[in-house]
């Protein structure tokens, strides 16, 4: 509980610095500077986004094909793969959905 109170503490000192700090640089400096300083920041948190963005992509794709190689390696010769968890939650919701509506959107 105490390192969750610090976390929480130090969270509002950089909140309070990073907006402190932001006041007085739009005072003191020059807005051509801070104009330059802004835009390389937005510039910044853009690639920082497309980052993660690519990342993600990546990872699902990478996990998705070792899971595959993990099933195949797992199945016997001639053993039809289980359909995955997910997809059977789903198929079982929609056709529950469908008896209480009395009706299917697919």
């Amino acid at each position: 509980m105490r390192r969750l109170f610090w976390v929480g503490v130090g969270v509002g000192v950089t909140v309070v610095v990073v907006v402190k700090g932001r006041q007085v640089a739009a005072r003191f400096a020059p807005s051509a500077v801070v104009d330059a300083a802004t835009g390389r920041l937005d510039d910044a948190g853009a690639r920082g986004l497309e980052l993660v963005r690519v990342f993600r992509t990546e990872f699902g794709e990478a996990r998705a094909r070792r899971e595959a190689e993990l099933r195949a390696s797992l199945l016997a010769e001639g053993q039809v793969p289980a359909e995955p968890a997910s997809a059977r939650h789903r198929r079982a919701a929609a056709e529950h959905d469908e008896d209480l509506l009395g009706y299917s959107f697919f």
